[in-house]
């Protein structure tokens, strides 16, 4: 059932899809921004565009009528112009659409699967961006809050300090973070820290339940909810985020009744949860990393730390858990990246106190932030060196002899098996 329902769901284009104008000749599209754009590898702003209306330009430069269409596009444009851009502002952009690459086999490549799994069929590479006049930006938005906070972060941080910060916080996927600094986390198997998902709910929910500690276990737990609510919103609406949010929920309706909560069947609620909200979210990689990881953790963290019985048990903790998470992700880091960081394991046992007093202090930071940007910045600046030294540590691992073995040939029945 769960397979038909991903297949009946699967994204289809719109009877008017904007994709249908594919071609070499350019076209003028007006439409709606999605997200808040940011930097592509090739130093262009991204973004997607809700499209409206589209119209074409002749070869004798007279304008066509505007027709009606439909659908998403991912768009590249000139940086400067995509920066002045955010959510829910109409503009017109000019240049070619492009539909979505396909090999020899008619299969799409690895990008064209990716935002085919989003519902957007076409790209549009921009040569220009027409402001349209009389748009005035809301007063009060989710993005408008992310931006306080990154760019209080950022004031005396400066980068890539203040945005690694923010994507401490915030997640990678909510900041724009320097590609050179997110590459080198990956590659020293480090990315869950850019990744927001259960380590930084985890850390959100015992910051804010430290807070109200004194309470009654219902305002606890009503606190949390509402914590949890807006950190999904600051994110934004990351599967990996929203799954281990509805944990955190179970957990906080357990503790406003005073029982006990299976970490098991709390995981598997919040997964079937988000797949009937949205089916294709089972093909995003960081979901599936964050519903195995949390797999690992909960059936194989106890037996590590019954193995490990001989060392101090915070010591042990710190092998422990990123021990079961590596193991059980092993497959599929295998299948999408094809390479497997060596030290992995120790980089996270000897660099883990420093993340947690960095995004313990991000949080801090940007709670700040939302109320006094100049006091978030105050506090985000003491972070300067635990930062510095975070990025240091990371680099050395990745310069240490065999730090990455690469494996190539794995498909996904082997994971299956595995």
């Amino acid at each position: 059932m769960a397979a038909s329902y991903c297949v009946i769901t699967s994204p289809q284009p719109e009877t008017n899809d904007v994709s249908q104008f594919a071609s070499r000749q350019e076209w003028w599209v007006t439409g709606k921004v999605v997200q808040m754009p940011q930097t592509s590898r090739d130093n262009k702003g991204k973004f997607y565009l809700r499209a409206q209306s589209i119209r074409g330009v002749s070869d004798r430069s007279s304008i066509e009528a505007p027709r009606t269409v439909g659908g998403k596009l991912y768009v590249t444009a000139p940086l400067s112009a995509s920066k002045r851009l955010y959510p829910g502002e109409v503009v017109s952009i000019k240049g070619k659409i492009s539909s979505l690459e396909e090999s020899g086999e008619g299969i799409l490549s690895g990008f064209g699967e990716y935002l085919f799994r989003q519902g957007c069929f076409a790209q549009f590479r921009a040569r220009w961006i027409e402001f349209l006049p009389g748009q005035v930006p809301p007063q009060w938005a989710l993005w408008k809050l992310r931006a306080r906070i990154v760019q209080a972060q950022d004031r005396w941080l400066g980068e890539p300090a203040g945005h690694l910060l923010s994507a401490m916080t915030l997640g990678r996927k909510a900041v724009d973070l320097p590609y050179d600094v997110r590459d080198s986390f990956i590659a020293a198997g480090f990315a869950h820290t850019l990744a927001a998902a259960g380590f930084h709910v985890t850390l959100m929910l015992a910051l804010v339940l430290g807070l109200f500690k004194n309470r009654p276990p219902k305002t606890q737990a009503i606190a949390g909810c509402l914590a949890l609510f807006l950190y999904v919103g600051l994110t934004g609406l990351q599967p990996s985020v929203i799954r281990a949010s509805i944990m955190g929920m179970g957990a906080l309706l357990g503790l406003a009744l005073d029982r006990k909560v299976k970490p098991l069947g709390g995981l598997a609620m919040a997964a079937t949860l988000i797949l009937l909200w949205n089916p294709q979210w089972i093909w995003d990689v960081g979901f599936q990393l964050s519903v195995v990881a949390t797999l690992g953790l909960i059936l194989t963290v106890k037996r590590l730390m019954k193995l490990l019985d001989w060392m101090p048990s915070r010591i042990a903790g710190l092998f422990a858990v990123p021990v079961a998470a590596y193991l059980w992700t092993i497959p599929l880091q295998l299948l999408y990246f094809q390479v497997l960081p060596t030290y992995s394991v120790l980089l996270n046992a000897i660099a883990t106190p420093l993340v947690i007093l960095i995004s313990i202090g991000g949080f801090v930071s940007a709670i700040a932030a939302i109320i006094w940007p100049l006091i978030g910045s105050c506090i985000a600046a003491n972070l300067y060196y635990p930062i510095r030294l975070l990025i240091w540590l990371v680099e050395k691992f990745n310069k240490l002899t065999g730090s990455s073995v690469e494996i190539n040939g794995v498909q996904g029945w082997h994971v299956v098996v595995s």
